[in-house]
């Protein structure tokens, strides 16, 4: 049976609609996928009239060469779309003539087409996001991601924060996410990535993840302003994943240069790096549920008390703050419910013999008795 997405705003359907469109006009898709695109037009009106929308606009974009003479436009290496947009914003007169209104009307639609869309989410706010080519994000709480979509390459950033990635595979078409100056690389797997500012982790529960060094000028999805996509609707609890206790873990793979700026990881290991820094080896994953959170709980084993606050940071309105550096990188394990934050400092407090403030300013604050 052919999956059909469900989505609800009205950005989500543009942006299915964008990236239904450049894979069925620039990529070679399959069958299935074209039924797949038919599906999801089909499951509700929306979904077909932005569709057309966009097929429109690609179709009449093909008339702007024959309607470059009646435009004064500086010659440059930008794509045509951007030299459109930029000239329109800053020479508006050249474009009196109405057709070359209807040009600069086409390109700025396929600048919509391709434009990053830009996903966040607030506190205690875990949501599901379902892209077009089959994939599955779970963006954390406080968290925030950018997804654009190319004819061979399915590219994100995890701008801040935690997701979960479960990757439709598709070997000629790799699904690369940014963190930072690290890039992550798979075909098709299931996998968590953390962005924080004292770096970056990754943890693989299936398959098989490249973790490498990126330049400078490959660190954005695109040069292109993104669109904004706040995540509002609840999400719906996916299946559990697990890695049994005592899985094996597979031996650490080089590329065949041995760079090491360059990591792979199998299923049941994690990789954690500073910005800037190198790629350490890989180890085992802790055991115990990977991503609980997805389901409401936090888990942690042998963690530091900075790290736990951090994540109750995201699901706490008061900031949680460790005045005694002496305790903050103590490590315990703890596991409760993502909505009982208060009742997981006062045992933590309580195990540490910590002291809990409130001060006049706001938060909550723990040091050492």
């Amino acid at each position: 049976m052919i999956p059909i997405m469900t989505i609800d705003s009205e950005e989500e359907i543009k942006a299915a609609a964008r990236d239904w469109l450049l894979r069925l006009s620039l990529d070679s898709p399959s069958e299935q996928e074209r039924a797949q695109c038919a599906a999801w037009r089909a499951e509700d009106p929306r979904h077909a009239a932005a569709y057309r929308r966009f097929e429109s606009i690609w179709q009449d974009a093909a008339t702007l060469e024959d309607l470059k003479p009646l435009a004064t436009l500086r010659q440059a290496r930008d794509p045509w779309w951007r030299r459109v947009r930029t000239s329109l914003m800053v020479h508006p007169m050249r474009w009196a003539g109405s057709a070359s209104l209807a040009a600069a009307s086409i390109a700025v639609g396929v600048w919509y087409l391709l434009a990053p869309v830009h996903y966040a989410t607030g506190v205690a706010e875990v949501r599901e996001i379902h892209l077009t080519d089959g994939s599955e994000i779970t963006l954390g709480a406080r968290s925030s991601l950018e997804v654009a979509f190319r004819p061979h390459e399915r590219r994100v950033a995890l701008t801040s924060g935690l997701a979960f990635f479960s990757v439709s595979k598709n070997p000629s078409r790799p699904f690369v996410v940014l963190v930072g100056d690290k890039e992550v690389r798979v075909v098709g797997t299931k996998f968590e990535v953390r962005r924080d500012p004292d770096g970056m982790r990754v943890s693989v529960v299936e398959g098989t993840v490249e973790v490498m060094q990126v330049p400078e000028r490959a660190r954005e999805v695109s040069h292109e302003a993104p669109r904004t996509v706040h995540l509002a609707a609840k999400v719906s609890q996916p299946e559990s994943a697990t890695i049994p206790d005592g899985a094996a873990i597979g031996p650490i793979l080089r590329t065949p240069s041995e760079n090491p700026e360059e990591r792979i990881l199998t299923a049941g290991q994690q990789v954690t790096a500073v910005p800037a820094g190198a790629i350490p080896d890989p180890q085992a994953m802790p055991r115990g549920e990977p991503a609980a959170w997805r389901h409401g709980r936090l888990v942690y084993v042998d963690t530091t008390l900075k790290d736990i606050i951090a994540d109750a940071n995201r699901y706490s309105r008061e900031p949680i703050v460790i005045a005694d550096e002496s305790v903050a990188n103590v490590r315990v394990s703890v596991t409760y419910p993502s909505d009982r934050i208060e009742e997981m400092v006062a045992a933590l407090s309580r195990s540490l013999s910590l002291e809990i403030e409130h001060p006049a300013s706001g938060g909550i604050v723990l040091q050492a008795k």
